[in-house]
């Protein structure tokens, strides 16, 4: 929720926005509609405000949304990509393959899964999404490193929501790295993360059986990318941590060696390194600590953006015996200024 101090702030623009955490995260909640966004005038103070804000943008009250204005408003932040691959048109909204239905819904009839599903568990008594050592939960992330051209961010719309559960909770990534101590920021900006998307899925299908693992000529499609732990956002400039993800198999020095025995091991039984536990996961409680963290809490018409390249976020659970979730996201392959790969 906004900062209490700060949630009187004046209007910027055309526009009434208040910081969420300091200078992470923004809420635009009146004077806001789909039709207003989609009309061009206030396209680019949302894209200033989502810029100056750290890269964490919320927006309130847009009940009238449809995956094709969904994806008309995104592409105001950048290039849209075909969400959707062969395994999942299921969970298209409306057919449209640029956006993903997530959550718990199915097929009244024939009970099949309508939404990508995965099962996260329920935030602690007290509610603080900190990251626990303990049980490696909740799981913090940033998305789809593993891929060759990794996506500069996502929007997620809120579409249906249980009474209680199922936050969505934001890190500043450069907040953090910038409070580590010089010594660390050296070793950081050192290191790399190797990132796949078969680690990843198979992970991920041990603890939610609907969720596919990649074919063998998937596999061979997909191969793991090496990325930055310490990025520079090649708009701001600024130094984030980066690569934490669930397909985060191994982390080692800039251009180390991996064999293929070892990559096997990774890939297909889901094994991951010590070193991501001895590098990254031993960060994350630092990280994810409460002067870095938004939890946001959804209403139905609610739209967030977040920056992927300078913010790590997590889900959380619910009932999910007495409740449906049903959220429609999209993703950004790149920036709208900039059509090189350099721009990722």
């Amino acid at each position: 929720m906004p900062d209490k101090e700060r949630s009187r702030s004046p209007s910027r623009g055309k526009l009434r926005i208040s910081p969420l955490k300091g200078r992470f995260g923004a809420l635009v909640e009146s004077d806001l509609s789909v039709e207003r966004i989609l009309d061009g005038e206030l396209g680019p103070e949302l894209v200033k405000a989502w810029q100056d804000f750290g890269g964490l943008l919320v927006m309130r009250g847009l009940t009238t949304m449809t995956a094709a204005k969904l994806a008309e408003i995104s592409a105001l932040f950048g290039e849209v990509e075909n969400e959707i691959d062969d395994s999942k048109k299921s969970f298209a909204v409306d057919g449209d393959l640029r956006v993903m239905r997530i959550g718990n819904t199915r097929d009244p009839v024939t009970k099949e899964a309508t939404a990508l599903n995965a099962i996260d568990p329920m935030l602690p008594p007290g509610g603080s999404p900190q990251y626990r050592p303990a049980d490696r939960k909740p799981a913090w992330h940033t998305d789809s490193v593993y891929r060759k051209d990794a996506p500069i961010g996502s929007l997620l719309y809120c579409k249906q929501t249980p009474p209680a559960g199922g936050a969505t909770c934001f890190a500043d990534a450069v907040a953090a790295f910038e409070a580590l101590s010089p010594e660390k920021q050296k070793h950081v900006a050192g290191l790399e993360c190797l990132c796949s998307q078969a680690h990843h899925d198979a992970k991920i299908n041990k603890s939610s059986p609907d969720f596919p693992t990649l074919t063998p000529e998937q596999r061979l499609a997909s191969p793991p990318q090496r990325v930055r732990m310490a990025l520079r956002h090649p708009l701001t400039g600024k130094v984030a941590l980066y690569g934490m993800n669930g397909g985060t198999c191994r982390v080692l020095p800039q251009g180390a060696p991996v064999t293929a025995e070892e990559l096997d091991s990774y890939e297909l039984d889901a094994v991951e390194h010590a070193s991501v536990q001895e590098e990254w996961r031993c960060l994350l409680p630092f990280v994810t600590d409460e002067r870095f963290t938004v939890k946001w809490e959804w209403r139905i018409g609610d739209l967030v953006l977040w920056d992927n390249r300078c913010t790590l976020h997590c889900a959380t659970g619910f009932d999910r015996e007495r409740y449906q979730r049903e959220m429609w996201r999209t993703t950004l392959s790149r920036d709208r200024s900039c059509k090189e790969p350099s721009c990722q």
